[in-house]
């Protein structure tokens, strides 16, 4: 009898999988690039999740300027490589990206093919169709605006906008993220954590590079280019909803807004949420507008 039950049980669950195979069937890829000071194990949660509705092509990606001195172009090209790999193989792909890195996957996918480009369909004769930028999804995004980027003179030192928590080192180059002793990064990032788990990754967390988050930006992904959407966290510390919110309203932005009760790392707070909105809009039907 027992024996029985456990083999009913085991086939249940393969065909549940089988019907999340059947359900998502050509899944894009998804790049997922940390925030200033993270590593791409942040994402760790969410990657496990979106395997088990079978993603396939999961991308965390290291940023060259979380550990070293080095420019933001650093940091572009460590996801813009992988972007074009899976595009030319036809591979439609998603770019996630908290905090600062919402900055870098909007620079990235310049000059790439989106599902608001309506040439980029076309195919070359004889060769195969290549992929095409399905969304950004920016996670309490730390992000250049449309106005330092059309007038750069405009743009800010990041030691005057910076939340207060960013401590630099002129001489080294290197900006911490202890600055503010009353809101230490198990306050700043992580206050939907357990203690203990928010003590964990404020002990993982590096330096990141002056260079690479005071550079002015170049491009603008979210003023019609691509789908952008941005998720607010109601609960975020480092940007808050207020600030969140100055980045929507700016003229001529054009994002999707997505509110999550979410702390500045979603993706370690609340992966299920986050996982869900990868999903969702990991389909170019979701931003179909009657």
């Amino acid at each position: 009898m027992q024996f029985s039950l456990l083999i009913s049980v085991v086939v249940d669950a393969f065909l549940d999988m089988l019907l999340v195979a059947e359900a998502y069937p050509n899944n894009p890829a998804i790049i997922m690039v940390p925030g200033a000071f993270h590593s791409p194990q942040v994402f760790y949660k969410v990657k496990r999740q979106l395997s088990q509705v079978n993603y396939k092509f999961l991308d965390p990606v290291a940023l060259p300027s979380v550990g070293h001195v080095v420019g933001r172009q650093s940091d572009i090209d460590a996801v813009k490589p992988g972007t074009d790999q899976h595009l030319n193989a036809g591979r439609d792909v998603v770019l996630v990206g908290n905090s600062y890195g919402c900055t870098v996957i909007g620079e990235a996918v310049e000059g790439a093919p989106g599902y608001s480009d309506s040439s980029s369909s076309a195919l070359v004769a004889g060769a195969k169709a290549r992929g095409r930028i399905i969304s950004l999804i920016y996670l309490s995004g730390y992000i250049p605006t449309i106005q330092e980027v059309n007038h750069p003179e405009t743009k800010l030192d990041i030691h005057s906008v910076s939340p207060a928590l960013f401590k630099y080192n002129d001489d080294t180059g290197e900006v911490t993220s202890d600055g503010d002793k009353d809101l230490p990064p198990q306050k700043a990032f992580y206050n939907l954590l357990p203690p203990k788990e928010a003590d964990y990754w404020t002990s993982k967390l590096s330096f990141s590079s002056f260079d690479a988050l005071n550079a002015t930006a170049t491009y603008i992904p979210y003023a019609g280019d691509f789908e952008v959407v941005y998720v607010v966290g109601k609960q975020d510390n480092s940007v808050p909803p207020a600030w969140a919110q100055t980045f929507i309203d700016q003229p001529g932005a054009k994002f999707i807004v997505e509110h999550l009760d979410a702390d500045h790392v979603p993706m370690l707070s609340k992966p299920e949420e986050v996982t869900d909105l990868i999903v969702k809009y990991s389909k170019p039907s979701a931003f179909v507008r009657i």
